[in-house]
């Protein structure tokens, strides 16, 4: 309506004094409907479209309220009565990488092996050390998670302040070379603390692995060391120490930054274990572990 008033009375009535704009005052005359219907054409298209759009959002009824992201659990294998082996795989949105949960039907542990040792993830292992020299009666402070500074348990006498050892654990596939050796010689240097003891599930390789332990005052123990000093204790710490080392998920590996069991999961390398917490944490270990 506006643009037909300005088209055909406002427009040629400011040009009616000029007689060399008549033809345009003519033209704007006769042409003042054009406007006014095309802005009528597009006022009429919108009354339609907000017409359909209120007539669909009545039928869909009351949108539902968005929720808060949660954060999604690994998936557990159903038991079966077979205790067969399960797996269960999907895609992690997260990582890009397949994901796979699997789970193995526990050994019967009734006694201290070396089988047995083997079979404990690294922080397990870890915890057997702890459990072992607190049985012996030395108080232990350890690390929870997180780098450890080269130390996985300080050893302290009932009463005294002062640590009497340093203790180092590797479950290891593989044997501890003399770097790690020399490293917790730093520590114990560092420290102030005279005697060491080193527990590698693997064993040691080399000859300067012995010399520079003989130098430092650490004791090195491997798997069968470990065993024997076990089954030294009395019947009752020792199945004390195997209901403890064997309770839960004993071999699922648990990740160092965060102090969580591991998932296992396929990237294109392979499988690995890693952090559930990924992205935030990195930290992965191979398959084997």
């Amino acid at each position: 309506m506006a643009a037909y008033i300005v088209f055909r009375g406002v427009l040629p009535a400011a040009l009616a004094s000029n007689p060399f704009l008549a033809g345009i005052v003519m033209m704007s005359r006769s042409l003042a409907w054009v406007p006014a219907t095309l802005f009528a054409f597009l006022g009429l298209l919108s009354f339609i479209r907000e017409r359909r759009q209120k007539n669909r959002n009545a039928g869909e009824g009351p949108q539902p309220r968005a929720r808060r992201p949660s954060v999604r659990q690994p998936r557990q294998p159903r038991p079966t009565s077979s205790g067969a082996r399960q797996q269960a795989s999907a895609p992690d949105k997260s990582t890009g990488f397949q994901r796979s949960v699997s789970s193995a039907e526990k050994p019967e542990i009734n006694s201290w092996t070396l089988d047995a040792l083997k079979i404990l993830e690294w922080k397990r292992f870890e915890l057997l050390c702890v459990g072992y020299y607190e049985a012996m009666g030395f108080t232990v402070k350890t690390v929870p998670h997180g780098p450890d500074g080269g130390i996985d348990a300080t050893l302290y006498k009932a009463g005294l302040d002062t640590p009497v050892a340093v203790v180092q654990c590797k479950a290891w596939s593989k044997p501890v070379k003399v770097v790690e050796v020399r490293a917790l010689a730093g520590v114990m240097h560092e420290h102030k603390v005279r005697r060491g003891v080193f527990w590698s599930l693997s064993g040691y390789v080399g000859r300067p692995v012995q010399e520079s332990a003989e130098r430092a005052g650490i004791q090195l123990l491997d798997g069968p060391a470990i065993i024997e000093r076990i089954r030294a204790l009395d019947q009752y710490k020792q199945s004390t120490l195997l209901a403890q080392a064997f309770k839960g998920d004993y071999r699922t590996p648990t990740c160092a930054a965060c102090g969580v069991k591991m998932v296992e999961r396929e990237g294109k390398a392979g499988p690995f274990w890693g952090c559930i917490n990924y992205p935030p944490c990195r930290v992965r270990l191979p398959r084997a572990v």
